[in-house]
């Protein structure tokens, strides 16, 4: 870990401190394990100092009324973010095990639409931010900016598998921002995450995550009188190979797709379907792409396929493919944890022999899996 990276603190009221209660957690390289830092676990206490030094500032100050105020203070943010792109770029690589030669849509094109958020019906007020572990500088940028503009504050609770790099945006942005505008609270209750979502100091809420946590954030949220906004990701339609396409170029995106940052990215299509008279081509076009995804060091500007961003989403991972073995799936190439100096990697997996009603294909595993399937209609 680089000696200038700064400790992670929360973010309230336009200064970093630790968690009120003392608590911490670690947060680990997914490549290897290593221990990186201490992450403040934020409780009750310290949400409720960020909700009102949100509150506060929408409430009691200039900021929700002054748009040159706001604009100004969006276009600072940006350029010191921009300025600070390698460090970001570095310390999202090092905590979700991203590879760097992702940054394009992680950072870059987020940062490239901050500045366009002029007119986007957004309703001004204090809005509560849950972001996921998947592309967490992108789910943030995308949502913060748009309230910024219109007037209204944040408060930024960020996954725990991403929390430092959030924690680190909100470091930035207090050094142009007036106090209160971004809060970001660290924490692993998901008590002190449903509290936000009531909070009646809140306006709003977005949540992007898994289903089962949207479905109780909206449910809790909607009864507490919020507007809510959900992004779930789940797995995109399958792709499919029709009579004149090009076999090869379609199953060998896919795989690519499929692999990139262990497949731990939302709407991926996770499964092709291809010709049953074409289905045994398919299969080894499938695993010869797959073989030849980089998986290694996500630092290496070559790497495609990095660690899974934690044990919990490896075995996840691992589960899925389980499944798929007990209801007919043939692990044609991977299908198992690879040992790499610690850190939690899965091999690049081909599997073979299911069909599109199977639990494998419906829903979404978030690794590196292909999944190949015969169009018998």
């Amino acid at each position: 870990m680089p000696a200038t990276w700064p400790t992670p603190l929360l973010q309230i009221d336009g200064e970093g401190r630790p968690a009120a209660d003392g608590w911490t957690f670690p947060t680990r390289d997914p490549a290897t394990g290593e221990v990186l830092a201490h992450v403040p676990d934020g409780g009750a206490a310290d949400m409720d100092a960020a909700v009102e030094a949100a509150h506060k500032t929408f409430h009691a100050t200039v900021w929700s009324d002054d748009d040159r105020l706001r604009w100004t203070s969006l276009q600072r943010l940006h350029a010191l973010l921009a300025q600070h792109h390698g460090h970001l770029r570095g310390l999202m690589t090092a905590e979700t095990g991203m590879p760097v030669s992702l940054t394009p849509p992680h950072l870059d094109e987020p940062l490239a639409r901050m500045l366009d958020v002029r007119d986007r019906g957004v309703v001004p007020g204090v809005v509560a931010v849950i972001t996921p572990m998947t592309s967490p500088l992108s789910f943030a940028l995308d949502t913060i900016a748009p309230v910024l503009s219109a007037g209204g504050t944040v408060v930024l609770k960020p996954a725990p598998d991403a929390a430092w790099t959030a924690l680190e945006l909100g470091r930035i942005a207090a050094q142009v921002l007036p106090r209160g505008v971004l809060n970001v609270v660290a924490s692993r209750d998901v008590d002190v995450a449903i509290a936000l979502t009531t909070d009646p100091r809140v306006d709003e809420v977005f949540f992007a995550g898994c289903p089962v946590n949207a479905e109780r954030v909206r449910v809790t949220a909607t009864q507490a009188g919020k507007r809510v906004r959900i992004d779930v990701g789940g797995p995109s339609a399958p792709l499919r190979v029709g009579p004149g396409d090009d076999l090869e170029a379609v199953v060998s995106d896919a795989a690519a797709r499929v692999c990139a940052h262990a497949g731990q990215v939302p709407r991926l299509p996770a499964a092709v379907v291809v010709p049953a008279g074409r289905y045994s081509e398919a299969v080894r076009v499938a695993v010869r792409a797959v073989s030849d995804i980089k998986v290694g060091d996500p630092t290496d500007p070559a790497t495609v396929c990095g660690p899974l961003v934690s044990p919990v989403q490896r075995d996840r991972v691992l589960r899925y493919l389980a499944l798929a073995r007990s209801e007919g799936g043939h692990v044609e190439t991977g299908g198992l944890a690879l040992a790499r100096r610690g850190g939690w990697w899965v091999a690049p997996t081909v599997v073979s022999g299911l069909d599109l009603g199977s639990r494998v294909v419906r829903e979404e595993i978030l690794g590196p899996v292909l999944l190949v399937v015969s169009d018998r209609s």
